[in-house]
């Protein structure tokens, strides 16, 4: 690893930073179907390994640094509320502030706060130059785990999903105060699943793993469901419900490949969706940083994968 790999983690972090964690995720789906694509007609993955994976626009790169960063500006938030330093400038983050007496007052006079779970927001907002620095930092440090994971230990499992999980859970000590399993109040249950909403995500989480095995092994490339699903949360920025599917996408892609089978894929995207369910609600609900679901999600079943099952066969 060189010294140039290095400083460009540490853009690839503050980028990820100054627009948000969400947003270079997506920009990552938009650059893995371009990457795809190549290797597809050219056999080069050098913009899937250099670019949409790489320093740049990797997860645990530019998404590890945006969410430490919206982390750190939570933090400083929470701070200013304390001592009740109102800026003159709109809020929007609404689960930082709570019930906060001065809300309303806060809302109207000051942009700058920040809900320290939220990795969409985009961070430039701030205008706080630690936060770009502590984003590029952790770009920096994502880099060096992924390569100390895949390069130097090469454990059988998908190095940026665990990665990612690995620095949401120290971002969550370092800067957060909710602890890992989040506060919840007293009188919320902490999984409140029906049997029609299991059975509803069951089915899609079925489906959708089913059609990108197949995808993934007509085209060789294990990433081509998550690329799309990273595009999809675009339209979560136009205020619509709609899924988070890249965990389910991409434990689907491993199985595909790995063990050459699209029904097997359909089948672990069946128990990514129902685990990624109860992971959200476990580590990142009620919290003020952000613990990433799909991230955990991926880490755990591409071990399953790749590191039993897979060995086995």
């Amino acid at each position: 690893m060189s010294l140039v790999t290095i400083l460009a983690a540490f853009g690839g972090g503050v980028f990820g930073a100054l627009i948000g964690g969400t947003t270079a995720f997506i920009f990552t789906g938009f650059l893995g179907l371009a990457g795809a694509a190549t290797a597809v007609a050219s056999g080069s993955t050098l913009i899937l390994d250099s670019v949409a994976f790489g320093p740049f626009f990797g997860p645990h790169v530019a998404f590890v640094g945006g969410v430490a960063a919206a982390a750190y500006a939570g933090k400083i938030s929470k701070k200013r509320l304390e001592n009740a330093e109102f800026l003159d400038n709109p809020v929007n983050a609404e689960t930082v502030l709570g019930d906060h007496q001065e809300k309303e007052k806060i809302f109207a006079e000051d942009d700058r706060h920040v809900d320290g779970a939220d990795a969409t927001v985009p961070l430039f907002k701030t205008t706080e130059p630690m936060v770009l620095i502590v984003g590029g930092i952790f770009g920096v440090l994502g880099l060096l785990v992924e390569y100390l994971y895949d390069t130097i230990l090469g454990i059988p499992i998908d190095t940026p999903a665990l990665t990612v999980a690995t620095f949401a859970i120290i971002t969550r000590y370092g800067f957060g105060t909710s602890g890992l399993t989040g506060l919840f109040p007293s009188n919320e249950k902490r999984f409140p699943f029906s049997g029609k909403m299991m059975l509803f995500n069951m089915i899609w989480g079925f489906a959708l793993a089913g059609v990108v095995g197949y995808s993934a092994l007509a085209l060789g490339v294990d990433n081509i469901g998550f690329s799309v699903s990273a595009i999809s949360l675009i339209f979560l920025y136009f205020g619509l419900k709609f899924p988070v599917s890249h965990h389910v996408s991409m434990v689907a892609g491993h199985a595909a490949i790995a063990l050459g089978s699209p029904w097997l894929a359909a089948i672990f995207g069946l128990f990514a969706v129902l685990t990624g369910e109860y992971v959200e609600r476990l580590v990142n609900t009620h919290v003020d940083t952000h613990v990433d679901m799909p991230g955990i999600t991926i880490a755990f079943w591409s071990f399953i994968i790749l590191g039993i099952i897979a060995p086995l066969m």
